[in-house]
């Protein structure tokens, strides 16, 4: 009866240091994975877009949280200016703190990569669910006075995106707008005009003036918002989105999941907006990253460069290589 006993005790040690080789592997594996940097491509017909935005190409950087690519920013700075793009899209929690003060390194990580930028002719910021925020929020939703944070960036060619901004060529026009719809102004009037916020009156003015202009419009729009926006929303609040007719969704938020396993994807994406539909454990692994689409608009999300969690020790990727995103617009063919 003791021999296998022996046994038992042996397969158990050998068992046991399997498991640590393998979590040593798996430590190591995410500890080099976390600081590569891969450049995702799409390719997108847009069934409106002018012959003379062909080709247009679009950089979308999303969710770094303060994650530091080399020294000053080096290989990041190094791998998107070897990039052929016309316009950069920073969809927001690119740094790690919730205020100016929490998080110094994780502020400057944005500052030396957008010091290190060689092509600033486009570049638009939104924020998103982590601050500090370049847009003062007192002003409303579409407020366009920066704060302390904001002002760093626009020093540094960053345009904040409070409003609709067009891009031309020769004749033609494309827009890019930020979350910008009827509910979400009438939301804004109600509430910030309760607070009685002196701000908010002008901004507010304008926005209604952009939003009723574009939505009169027949050019291109493209929405840069953090927040994704989900398939399976209600059909009121799927309306109300759909009110500007958007050509095309840029976004960030979910990380790709942060923690994937191979075979089976994203554990877990945290809400598109403080309760949205489409998230949780386990979600519709064609939402998490790439692209999906919301009624007939393409949506393009990022998984980021970074990661999130309220637990410090947490904050990594696993299974999931760092990403920016580079976005080539298409007309459609000339008709024969």
């Amino acid at each position: 009866m003791k021999k296998p006993r022996r046994r038992s005790c042996s397969f158990s040690l050998y068992a046991l240091l399997a498991l640590l080789v393998s979590l040593a592997g798996v430590a190591a594996y995410t500890a080099y994975d976390n600081q590569r940097l891969i450049v995702v491509e799409h390719e997108l017909t847009l069934p409106r877009l002018p012959a003379s935005f062909d080709g247009f190409r679009i950089l979308l950087i999303s969710d770094m949280h303060g994650a530091a690519f080399g020294e000053r920013q080096a290989r990041l700075v190094s791998a998107i200016n070897r990039l052929d793009y016309d316009m950069i899209a920073f969809a927001g929690d690119m740094s790690d703190s919730l205020d100016g003060t929490a998080d110094p390194a994780s502020l400057q990580a944005v500052l030396d990569l957008l010091d290190g930028l060689t092509d600033k002719t486009y570049i638009f910021w939104v924020d998103g669910n982590w601050g500090p925020y370049a847009l003062e929020s007192a002003a409303g939703s579409f407020g366009e006075i920066p704060t302390d944070f904001g002002d760093q960036r626009q020093a540094r060619g960053v345009r904040l995106l409070a409003l609709p901004f067009p891009i031309q060529r020769g004749a033609d026009r494309l827009w890019i707008t930020p979350r910008l719809s009827e509910a979400v102004l009438e939301w804004d009037r109600r509430t910030f005009k309760a607070l009685n916020y002196p701000q908010f009156e002008p901004a507010h003015a304008k926005a209604v003036q952009a939003y009723q202009a574009l939505r009169s419009s027949g050019e291109v729009k493209i929405l840069l918002s953090h927040f994704p926006l989900p398939a399976n929303l209600p059909a009121a609040e799927t309306a109300a989105w759909q009110e500007l007719d958007y050509d095309l969704i840029l976004a960030g938020h979910y990380h790709g999941g942060q923690m994937r396993l191979p075979f089976i994807g994203a554990l877990y994406i945290p809400s598109s907006n403080d309760g949205l539909f489409g998230t949780g454990f386990l979600p519709d692994q064609n939402i998490v990253k790439g692209v999906s689409y919301f009624g007939s608009t393409p949506q393009v999300v990022s998984a980021g460069l970074g990661a999130s969690s309220p637990v410090r020790w947490l904050r990594f990727r696993l299974f999931n290589t760092p990403e920016v995103n580079l976005v080539t617009l298409r007309s459609p063919a000339p008709q024969p």
